[in-house]
């Protein structure tokens, strides 16, 4: 292998999958196009990197608290189901695709990210995509879906699979962009996610509240006053539902996951852990945002003239925490109520969500929510959506041929099936 093909796969397999090297290195070209010291420079590099690490570290904090009480219940109802969560599905699609298009994903992704970039330039709609987790995700399901819908196994599978996906990434960012401008006033960023569509049409179904009532200005009245600090009322309401959990399943299913410790016990643990996992992303949030804004700015004068920067969700869940935190429950029980109907109508699999889809998407469509129609109109669009998410994920899976796996987020159902959809109509 020559030096430039190591130095491209180092490029793509290493930098870009890591989103906190990603990010730095971002930061480190805006910082050499304002001319910074070196000094400072190197201050807003390594902040960058620690403060993405720490939000990674929040997150994996929130997935390994959730995951044993998500088994529990799997184990205890006995449920066969397909899980809602993207790195689920991106494992059963490693384990079932052909070893030499696995081989070219990393390249498949780099060339889409460029090419995105490629139409931000020359086009009136400017957006840089940062979020590089989630692009290689996109990457994987867009190539497993184009090749189980099409039968290619060929160049025509990944040019077509490249242009899906820079499409995806330049235009619904921009989109999203045009309704969210006094949640972020100045700031140059919109969501980079697999909820740009979902968080639009959380906006549409809001409107049926009042903007002017926001979830933001609600004033607890008397001891309710506590759940004005977000870390109280994320550690009182997953402790209490994760203990309903642990008494659910009962003590045998329970003794299986919870260790030394007395299962509901364990399960109250747990939601408090989801707690500290939130402190801990925030904090990581809070310092990274402020060393990329500024570098951004300079990177896009110089690569994208006016570009915005697609970022990830926890950066919205910082402009508005009490409305994420209400879009978060009221997904929640939006989704058991999905999940219940899918009991009733007898479905064959029955979809699973993970704290992904439950935790990030809710909050994040509860912020966008808010922001339209108020702590009313959050409440509604953010339940109907969760019952949205377990029917679309079951869609996704059906149309991709999917055994474990249910996507995740709302993208994969509103724009993913479609275009499936119309490809499979197309070729057929």
């Amino acid at each position: 292998m020559s030096f430039l093909q190591l130095l491209l796969d180092f490029i793509v397999n290493q930098v870009l999958r890591e989103l906190s090297l990603f990010l730095s290195l971002i930061v480190l070209l805006g910082c050499l196009f304002l001319k910074r010291s070196a000094s400072d420079t190197l201050v807003s590099v390594l902040k960058t990197i620690v403060g993405v690490r720490i939000l990674q570290v929040g997150s994996n904090v929130l997935v390994e608290a959730s995951k044993p009480m998500m088994d529990m219940l799997i184990t205890r109802f006995g449920i066969q189901g397909r899980l809602a969560d993207p790195w689920t599905g991106v494992g059963e699609i490693l384990e079932r695709m052909d070893p030499a298009l696995v081989g070219k994903v990393g390249l498949l992704m780099l060339i889409a990210w460029l090419l995105h970039l490629l139409i931000s330039r020359f086009t009136p709609i400017k957006v840089i995509y940062l979020t590089g987790q989630v692009a290689f995700i996109d990457t994987i399901f867009a190539l497993w879906g184009v090749v189980v819908v099409t039968g290619w196994q060929d160049v025509r599978a990944f040019a077509l699979a490249t242009v899906l996906l820079a499409f995806y990434w330049w235009l619904c960012p921009k989109l999203l962009s045009l309704f969210i401008k006094d949640l972020v006033k100045d700031d140059p960023v919109t969501l980079g996610h697999d909820l740009m569509l979902g968080s639009l049409l959380a906006i549409l179904l809001a409107k049926v509240g009042d903007k002017n009532h926001s979830a933001e200005d609600i004033k607890f009245p008397g001891w309710l006053s506590i759940f004005s600090e977000s870390v109280v009322a994320y550690g009182l309401v997953m402790g209490t539902l994760y203990t309903l959990i642990g008494i659910i399943v009962g003590p045998q299913v329970g003794a299986l996951y919870s260790g030394n410790l007395h299962p509901v016990l364990f399960s109250f643990m747990q939601g408090i852990n989801v707690a500290v996992g939130i402190v801990v992303l925030v904090l990581g949030v809070r310092m990274f945002l402020a060393e990329l804004i500024p570098a951004f700015e300079g990177f896009a004068k110089k690569v994208i003239p006016g570009a915005i920067a697609a970022v990830d969700i926890p950066v919205f869940m910082n402009y508005a925490p009490q409305s994420a935190l209400l879009g978060f429950i009221s997904t929640v029980i939006g989704m058991l109520v999905g999940i219940g109907l899918q009991l009733l109508f007898g479905s064959a699999y029955v979809t699973i969500p993970s704290i992904f889809t439950m935790f990030f998407g809710g909050s994040a469509l509860g912020v966008f929510a808010n922001m339209s129609g108020g702590w009313k109109g959050a409440l509604f669009a953010t339940f109907i959506l969760g019952v949205f998410m377990i029917f679309g994920g079951a869609w996704f899976a059906q149309i991709a041929d999917l055994h474990l796996a249910a996507g995740g987020h709302l993208d994969y159902a509103l724009y993913w099936t479609p275009v499936l959809l119309l490809l499979k109509a197309t070729i057929h």
